[in-house]
């Protein structure tokens, strides 16, 4: 009988964990028949209200401490005008060819979103993408422009203009034969990230069609402007600096996209290790558990991690 101890009349099996009472925390109760506390539909509450704060707190975090949080990009041009031409060549369509002047209509729309801090094909004060590119000199038949932000790489920039109807209408069209890229780093709503302007044309005129220009020599020469050229907002808009960037890496204090991942991973973990340790106690331990509601709890636990991946976006096309 030194195995048993009497429980209300009853021989129980002794247990050396049943002295430590915080670890029922963790482990199903064998007298009452319940879950972990830290498993209880109680306990998957609490979490939730925890987890909207953080949201709150993330989301509200850049008004108060612009550019602490951003998105961390590597972006550059040359990639961006390949995956464009993939894209296009899968439907047989010509190629677009890089134009310096479209590139640069289309770094002077990435300057004016972030000296102006909004985020629109026209911005507040009416400036449309026309604007720019006529600003220019570029004199066109068609034109169009797309938009990007918060993007890690190149490819999927492109992924996304291609899996946006009204996107992908700009980069498949047949009409164009010219395109320029910007690719603009700087604080925008108060986060630190990268912008991506798309600009697409048909020049008017035989002679304005008729002029080539040195693909690999503009790409070049861009991203070295781009890499070199640091541009500072009006005195009284009060906006931090903002640099044309090419191919370098954006780096802010706190990635959204990685304190996203980071506390799905986290809390996604602990819940599945507390779920495999009530697998194994109840299996060895015999316990029988009165609300071992498995579904619900799984249900919460999805709602939670899908819930940090959309509330804390990712990146956005327009």
């Amino acid at each position: 009988m030194s195995d048993l101890y009497a429980k209300n009349g009853e021989w129980k099996p002794k247990n050396p964990i049943r002295k430590y009472q915080f670890i029922y925390h963790f482990l199903p109760h064998p007298d009452h028949g319940k879950r972990a506390k830290l498993l209880s539909l109680s306990a998957f509450q609490a979490y939730i209200s925890v987890l909207i704060l953080l949201v709150i707190l993330l989301s509200s975090l850049h008004r108060f401490m612009p550019g602490l949080l951003g998105y961390a990009s590597n972006i550059n041009i040359k990639d961006l005008l390949v995956e464009t031409n993939k894209k296009r060549e899968e439907l047989g369509l010509n190629d677009l060819r890089i134009n310096p002047v479209l590139s640069e209509a289309a770094r002077q729309k990435a300057e004016h979103m972030f000296q102006n801090n909004y985020w629109a094909h026209v911005a507040p004060d009416g400036t449309e993408p026309w604007d720019f590119i006529l600003g220019e000199g570029y004199d066109y038949v068609y034109a169009g422009e797309n938009l990007a932000k918060n993007f890690g790489n190149s490819d999927d920039v492109v992924e996304a203009w291609y899996n946006s109807p009204t996107h992908r209408e700009n980069l498949l069209n047949g009409h164009y034969s010219e395109i320029g890229f910007a690719v603009v780093d700087g604080v925008l709503d108060g986060y630190e990230t990268t912008l991506v302007v798309q600009m697409f044309g048909a020049p008017r005129g035989a002679g304005q069609a008729a002029e080539i220009y040195d693909e690999n020599k503009i790409l070049q020469e861009v991203e070295e402007s781009n890499a070199s050229v640091v541009v500072a907002p009006p005195a009284q808009a009060e906006l931090p600096a903002f640099a044309i960037s090419g191919p370098a890496e954006v780096l802010p204090t706190l990635d959204v996209s990685y304190v996203s991942k980071g506390l799905s991973l986290m809390f996604g973990s602990f819940v599945i290790v507390l779920l495999g340790l009530d697998f194994w106690y109840t299996r060895k331990y015999g316990v029988v558990k009165i609300n071992g509601n498995t579904l619900a709890h799984i249900t919460y636990l999805l709602i939670v991690i899908v819930s940090i991946w959309f509330l804390l976006k990712p990146g956005s096309v327009l």
